[in-house]
C-alpha cells in the first residue's frame, strides 16, 4: 500500500467516524424535542429532499476534494518525512479552500445557466464570494484542522513507524 492510499485511509476513516457521530447527534436531538426535529426537518431534509441531485453533486465534488488532499497529506508524512501536524493542518485548510470553491461554483453555475454568461455577474459573484464566504470557510477550518491535525497527524506517525518496520 503506497502513501497515497495509507493517507486517503485515514482521512476517510475519521470522515465516516463524523458521520456517523452527527447522524447519531441529529436522531438523539430530534428525540428530544418536537421544535428541533421541526427545524432540522425544515432547514436539512426537506431542502435536500427538494433538490437531491444538486447537494449530491457538490457531496460528489467535496469528495473528490478530500480524495486529492488526503493523498497529498500522506505522501507528504510518509514519504517526504514532513513533520505529521503541519502537514495535516495545511492539509485540512486545503480540503476547506476546495470546499469553498465548490460551493461557489456550485452556487454560480446554476445562476449563469439561468441568467446567461456575463463577466460582471461572475466577477461580482466571485468577488462575493471572496469577501463573505472565505473568511468564515478560513476560520472553520482553522479551528477543525487544529483540532483534527493532532489525532491524524499522531496516527499517520504510527503508520509510518509500523509501514518502516514492517
Amino acid at each position: 500500500m503506497n502513501s497515497k492510499n495509507i493517507g486517503r485511509l485515514l482521512i476517510f476513516k475519521y470522515l465516516g467516524l463524523t458521520v456517523l457521530i452527527l447522524i447519531v447527534l441529529i436522531i438523539t436531538l430530534r428525540l428530544f424535542s418536537s421544535e428541533l426535529e421541526e427545524y432540522l426537518n425544515q432547514n436539512l431534509v426537506n431542502p435536500y429532499l427538494k433538490e437531491s441531485t444538486y447537494f449530491n453533486i457538490q457531496i460528489i465534488l467535496n469528495l473528490i476534494v478530500v480524495f486529492f488532499v488526503s493523498g497529498n497529506i500522506g505522501e507528504s508524512i510518509l514519504d517526504k518525512n514532513k513533520d505529521p501536524f503541519w502537514s495535516t493542518f495545511f492539509g485540512f485548510l486545503k480540503m476547506w479552500i476546495g470546499f469553498l470553491l465548490v460551493a461557489m461554483f456550485s452556487e454560480m453555475i446554476p445562476r449563469l445557466i439561468e441568467y446567461g454568461i456575463d463577466l460582471e455577474f461572475v466577477g461580482i459573484g466571485t468577488l462575493i464570494w471572496l469577501v463573505m464566504g472565505l473568511p468564515v470557510f478560513l476560520i472553520i477550518g482553522t479551528i477543525q484542522s487544529g483540532l483534527t491535525s493532532w489525532f491524524v497527524g499522531k496516527e499517520m506517525k504510527l503508520k509510518k513507524t509500523h509501514y518502516n518496520n514492517v
